[in-house]
């Protein structure tokens, strides 16, 4: 515990210390979770009884990037789930606190890992789960559209770094790019991408099975096909309970 507050606090003091820049060789890393882990978006995560899980995906996904070279992972949006969004799967849950407690989860993998996690702040923002962040001291740096969008974040008392993409690469409006030091050996994430998968299998009601379906209003939702999730899926339809909490 006193060296991952240790490696927070040497975050927090790096990211202060750099001036403004354009940056064209700083490496985030911008690929989607499901294109990372088979299966495993951020509404799987969000829709898990046991947020825990995500810590260990963390620690996977962040030895999976800092040996590809990555500094930094764009972990979600600071947006909440909602019936009209564009996108269920890139959205954790309708709560604001489950969608911090679980950015807190994943991203305290992610640094373990030596990877900086980033928010999402373009586009709408839920200003409830922004104020959740605050109150967890989770303010990592976040990617917004423009000097406005992080005006209106330092508004809300979040203080961070702010980055902008550029035709030439992505421009620090506070702060500057850093690379963590340490790194840390995950051999295998599959183990916890079956957890995970059988962790998020959700019971709505009787009847047929449903494969990443948002807002079925029926039946038993899982986010894979896989064989071994359809099995537990058919018998969490005869026990009339499941694992996961709906996360709309």
């Amino acid at each position: 515990m006193k060296k991952m507050a240790f490696s927070l606090l040497l975050l927090s003091f790096s990211l202060s210390i750099f001036a403004n820049s354009p940056n064209s060789t700083i490496q985030i890393c911008t690929t989607r979770l499901e294109e990372i882990v088979d299966d495993v978006s951020l509404l799987t995560l969000g829709s898990m009884g046991n947020l825990s899980l995500a810590t260990d995906l963390g620690k996977y996904v962040g030895s999976l990037l800092k040996s590809e070279g990555y500094d930094y992972y764009v972990l979600g949006p600071l947006d909440t789930l909602s019936i009209d969004d564009d996108d269920y799967f890139y959205r954790v849950n309708k709560s604001p606190f489950i969608t911090a407690d679980l950015y807190d989860k994943f991203a305290t993998g992610l640094t373990a890992a030596g990877i900086i996690p980033i928010f999402d702040g373009r586009g709408k923002m839920d200003t409830y789960l922004i104020s959740s962040l605050v109150t967890r001291k989770l303010t990592y740096p976040v990617i917004v559209e423009d000097e406005g969008k992080a005006n209106l974040l330092r508004n809300l008392k979040y203080k961070a770094t702010f980055i902008v993409e550029g035709e030439d690469g992505y421009v620090f409006l506070s702060g500057g790019p850093v690379s963590l030091y340490w790194t840390i050996d995950v051999h295998s994430g599959e183990d916890t991408r079956k957890q995970i998968l059988l962790n998020s299998i959700l019971y709505i009601s009787d009847g047929e099975i449903q494969v990443k379906k948002p807002f079925s209003k029926g039946g038993v939702v899982v986010y894979s096909d896989d064989a071994f999730v359809i099995e537990e899926a058919k018998s969490i339809l005869k026990k009339h309970a499941g694992p996961g909490r709906i996360p709309w």
